[in-house]
């Protein structure tokens, strides 16, 4: 969904790739070329109120919020401040934490489309079909039926999709075991502005975040100079506060949130509507789930599923990398395949 205009990549909302996580591990793994990457630095990152997580030339108070992140004191507001960029406000994520304290969440120079293009490139190299336009309908008897009447017959099955996809073709092999898996399945929504500026606004710092309001924008060219010598990449997010996410109702609707997000802007780069060459704004994206799925609810029926809402120890894109893998190795596993085996 990267889209490539003016010179800026712009993105529905903020993403820091992990470098310790599955994703970035699995594009290094696939591709001879180191990828180019800058990671964000928690001396750059400014509290709205507060100022920098660690401060230079306050040594009292950056020991203090040190104590503070390693304790995660859930009363300190640079922790909770760290916590949102770290998890964009869904579940606590022990392993991206980790990389957060450590500054090992980055931007590459390619985008997004560069990682998976990584990816795309190495199924090519391999000689894995990739059909695209073909929307399934159903399945039924080891048979994934699609929309031009075309039947597939299979061994196994994967699902890796959105979840409304998902569950629609999951109710055509059992629809109350689908029910029943998806009932606890709850998502967080997002508002999001992305804005390439012929300014320089953030005077040093790479990102500010008030976690009070679950709001934060970060600047990719202030964290990898390299993706623009002349402007700014600004990627702004508001996050939850509908009656349809999880936690305390803030908003009355998305265009309401993302009105808010817009005074945010206002508030922290004053006049940057004056500089923009391009922009991308959404009022509401999908942006996390909680009470994730078993990836083997559906393996009597010989189906595997992957996905950011699947339960895995990751969250975000490493949870899709991580629940793809594994659904992979999962495939021995299913009974179907144990009896073609035997």
């Amino acid at each position: 969904t990267s889209q490539n205009r003016d010179g800026f990549s712009l993105h529905y909302g903020p993403h820091l790739i992990d470098k310790k996580g599955p994703l970035f591990k699995l594009s290094r793994k696939l591709s001879r070329i180191r990828p180019s990457t800058k990671s964000l630095r928690i001396d750059k990152i400014d509290v709205v109120g507060l100022g920098s997580i660690r401060p230079i030339g306050n040594i009292k108070q950056t020991i203090e919020n040190k104590r503070a992140l390693k304790s995660m004191d859930s009363t300190n507001p640079y922790f909770l401040a760290g916590k949102f960029i770290a998890s964009w406000g869904g579940e606590f994520n022990q392993l991206r934490w980790s990389s957060f304290c450590k500054n090992k969440l980055c931007v590459s120079t390619e985008g997004w489309v560069g990682i998976i293009g990584r990816l795309a490139s190495a199924l090519d190299e391999i000689g894995v079909l990739i059909e695209t336009n073909c929307e399934v309908t159903s399945i039924e008897d080891k048979q994934v039926i699609l929309a031009d009447g075309r039947k597939v017959e299979c061994d196994a099955i994967i699902i890796a999709c959105g979840v409304t996809t998902a569950r629609n073709i999951l109710s055509t092999v059992d629809s109350e075991l689908t029910k029943q898996t998806f009932k606890s399945l709850q998502r967080s929504t997002a508002s999001i502005i992305e804005l390439g500026l012929r300014s320089k606004p953030l005077d040093g710092r790479q990102a500010i975040v008030e976690a009070s309001n679950q709001m934060a924008l970060l600047d990719y060219v202030a964290i990898h100079p390299r993706l623009n010598s002349n402007g700014a990449h600004i990627s702004a997010i508001a996050v939850g506060g509908l009656k349809s996410d999880l936690g305390e109702t803030r908003y009355s609707s998305s265009g309401h949130r993302m009105e808010k997000l817009r005074q945010f802007l206002d508030s922290h780069i004053a006049g940057w509507k004056k500089y923009i060459v391009t922009d991308l704004q959404q009022e509401s994206i999908i942006l996390s789930y909680s009470n994730t799925i078993d990836s083997m609810a559906f393996e009597h029926h010989g189906i595997i599923m992957a996905g950011p809402w699947v339960a895995s120890k990751y969250i975000l894109a490493d949870a899709a990398a991580a629940t793809g893998k594994s659904a992979a190795n999962n495939l021995k596993n299913l009974t179907c395949i144990k009896q073609l085996i035997q």
